[in-house]
């Protein structure tokens, strides 16, 4: 049976309930509900949820309307006007509360949207209704009941029927009245039913992506989206604005301030930090992380930005509110909110750990949710910047969460709710670097306007392909708007120019393996009466920029003329490197030059994460976008090639899944010799779908570790077709 589609007639018996004029019960009517129909398959259909596939849930957005059928014996004494539908959220629903709501025919309601029936048709005792429902309906699961007058009043008592069942509501981008309201319908399309994406990482200037299975449909989605809302407690009031719907479920996404959250973060270089649990690298979709969360309810053991970020993406996904992975190269940490990153070295080429505070991320991975913001004083509507992942506590609710932050005032500089002063800095901070002098004061010997927020970047619409958004969170570099709204009033501190100029680079090597050289330029601008000392320090680093283990340190003397230009190269050969890295491939090298007379410093970071081998997918021997069809099973392969020239790949485990395609399975692979490779095979079986993308795409995920290389990945691609 194709996904989302159940019997066209879903119906339960009517539970009567006892009159309430008993002294009368013996003149009572004999009318009485013969069933109930929620016309489910209509419903869904009609509020764009027919691709859900929970059992016990009735999922539509509010501000459509919805019908259902019932069928009544006797129904000559009914008055079809007088029946009234309920939905009750919690044990004690009450109107007051926001947690009981009536349907009446002609009734009224005390709120602006009205909750309204109609009596559609009426036939030999099936009478159809028609529900209005307001456009600012409290998110969240209800008990629905029917309640049928026993008479032509409602003087003689009534009965009632309840659903097992509930009835959930979800936001609705597709009315114009609410406020999550999105009008573009590819938009739509992409940003609310697409269960797969791509989640941008590297470096800005060497990117890669992760491939992520959002599953927002699947049954665990929903049931986790209502447990979140439940667990956090939020409020009727709350559960009308997707600000604070979207604020709760951040904060549930995560549980590093001990919240009952979702995930553990841990940023560790040591592979067997993460013993107790699941590698971040080794996640591939949202689908795997709820399911276990769900199983206990305690986190997940691990996860880091993507992971954090593809998970929220999930749950707002579910609950109606359009979202989009997004990732920002060279991401800035301001720990002291003084947007700017401060670095501290000493005069031996080390970093003062406890004054740099600050730190420069390769990537990081947040979430944009499209809403309005009456919240706020000004046009501040559209994406906001919603952020998971733990990294300082928000300011205005005392946990690790950001957002949801106007993206237009980041752009503007302005400090409004939620947390925007945090992300005003990760995307424009200024980079300052502090060395000591022989006095024991600090100058600012490097300053870097232009580093920080490059290539900010989420998947495009209808096509798995980046489309860049760093204009939409900060001017043009440089621009006097630029300063300005990064500046904000506050007083610049500018660098001491030298006698030298310096400037360095990764000259060649890039993919793990291979030897990796660096240029170092130094130009003498004007005249100076010493040598010019350069070091170079290679070490271990997390994509978070925390440094771990030195690999190596080399050192050159240069002797320039005046007015000359000097180089120097460094080596870092891939067997000193190769036994130090960690979960992901990635190196810092710091290069410090130093001018004893006149006194000058320099320092610059270089963050590179060395570029792993792919995994090559061959479906069906056609590649890795094809057309198939559905119930047809095909063979796929998954091929690797062992990049490292002394070393085979041991203890290798793939990791596969695909909504619509397979179910989530792990394979077990041989060894794969020096420059080897190897190939596994499985079978899928294509099923047909409902909206994805502006054609029937689904997306087959792998993922693969050994002992020596994480993070392998690739990525098919299929339409399904009849």
């Amino acid at each position: 049976m194709p996904r989302g589609r159940r019997s066209r007639r879903t119906t339960a018996r009517s539970n009567p309930i006892a009159g309430r004029n008993r002294r009368n019960r013996e003149t009572l009517p004999t009318v009485s509900i013969k069933s109930v129909d929620l016309l489910w398959n209509q419903n869904q259909e009609k509020h764009e949820t027919d691709s859900f596939e929970s059992p016990n849930h009735l999922v539509l957005r509010r501000g459509f309307t919805f019908d259902f059928i019932i069928e009544i014996s006797n129904h000559e004494g009914l008055n079809p006007d007088l029946v009234k539908l309920e939905l009750r959220r919690g044990y004690r629903a009450r109107i007051s509360r926001g947690t009981l709501f009536q349907a009446i025919c002609g009734g009224k309601s005390r709120r602006h949207y009205q909750w309204k029936m109609e009596v559609v048709s009426s036939t030999n005792g099936e009478v159809r209704y028609r529900v209005h429902t307001p456009p600012d309906v409290p998110v969240g699961s209800y008990r629905c009941h029917v309640r049928v007058p026993l008479g032509k009043n409602k003087s003689k008592g009534e009965r009632v029927w309840e659903d097992k069942k509930e009835i959930v509501f979800l936001f609705n981008p597709w009315n114009k009245d609410d406020s999550v309201y999105l009008p573009n319908e590819r938009e739509r399309n992409e940003y609310i039913n697409n269960e797969t994406g791509l989640i941008w990482a590297g470096t800005h200037d060497s990117t890669f992506t992760w491939p992520w299975n959002f599953a927002q449909f699947e049954v665990i989605s929903l049931e986790t989206v209502l447990y979140m809302l439940d667990s956090w407690r939020l409020g009727s009031d709350a559960r009308r604005s997707p600000i604070h719907v979207t604020r709760c479920l951040a904060n549930m996404v995560n549980n590093n301030d001990g919240d009952s959250g979702t995930l553990i973060g841990l940023w560790s270089s040591n592979d067997d930090d993460y013993a107790d649990g699941t590698s971040p690298t080794s996640w591939s979709g949202s689908e795997a992380i709820l399911t276990q969360y769900m199983s206990d309810k305690k986190p997940v053991r691990y996860a880091q930005c993507w992971v954090f970020g593809g998970t929220l993406t999930t749950v707002l996904r579910t609950i109606g509110i359009p979202s989009r992975p997004v990732t920002n190269f060279e991401s800035a940490h301001d720990a002291d909110f003084n947007r700017a990153i401060d670095y501290y070295f000493d005069r031996n080429d080390k970093m003062i750990e406890d004054k740099s505070n600050d730190s420069i991320w390769n990537y990081h991975v947040w979430v944009e949710a499209w809403m309005t913001r009456p919240d706020l004083d000004g046009d501040y509507g559209g994406w906001q910047a919603v952020d998971a992942t733990p990294q300082e506590l928000s300011p205005h609710s005392r946990t690790m969460v950001v957002g949801p932050a106007s993206i237009q005032a980041i752009k503007d500089g302005k400090d409004l709710k939620y947390d925007n002063e945090f992300v005003i800095a990760e995307v424009n901070a200024d980079i300052k670097y502090h060395v000591e002098k022989s006095d024991g004061s600090f100058s600012v010997v490097s300053r870097h306007e232009t580093k920080v927020g490059k290539h900010i970047s989420t998947k495009a619409v209808g096509r798995n392909s980046r489309e860049d958004v760093t204009s939409h969170y900060k001017y043009p570099e440089g621009s006097a708007s630029e300063r300005a709204a990064l500046m904000g009033g506050r007083g610049h501190e500018e660098e001491e120019k030298g006698a030298v100029s310096f400037s360095a680079k990764l000259t060649s090597g890039r993919r793990i393996g291979e030897d990796l050289t660096f240029g170092v330029t130094a130009k003498i601008d004007s005249p100076i009466s010493s040598n010019i000392n350069v070091t170079a320090v290679f070490e271990t680093t997390t994509y978070t920029g925390v440094v771990g283990k030195e690999i190596k340190k080399s050192k050159s003397i240069l002797r320039p003329n005046n007015n000359d230009t000097v180089d120097v190269t460094f080596v870092l050969k891939a067997t000193e490197y190769r036994k130090h890295l960690g979960e992901q491939p990635l190196i810092s090298v710091t290069i410090l030059g130093y001018v004893e007379d006149p006194e000058q410093a320099w320092v610059h970071k270089i963050p590179l994460n060395l570029e792993l081998p792919q995994l090559i997918i061959n479906i069906d021997g056609k590649g890795d976008d094809v057309k198939l069809k559905s119930g047809r099973t095909v063979s796929v392969k998954v091929t690797l090639k062992n990049p490292l020239k002394n070393e085979s790949l041991t203890n290798m485990t793939l990791h596969i899944e695909g909504t619509g395609l397979i179910g989530a399975r792990t394979l077990k692979s041989a060894n794969v010799p020096s420059n080897g490779s190897i190939t596994n095979s499985f079978s899928i079986t294509p099923r047909s779908y409902c909206r994805v993308s502006e054609r029937n795409y689904l997306t087959l995920i792998v993922t693969g570790r050994c002992n020596q290389l994480k993070g392998l990945m690739g990525t098919g691609s299929v339409e399904v077709v009849p």
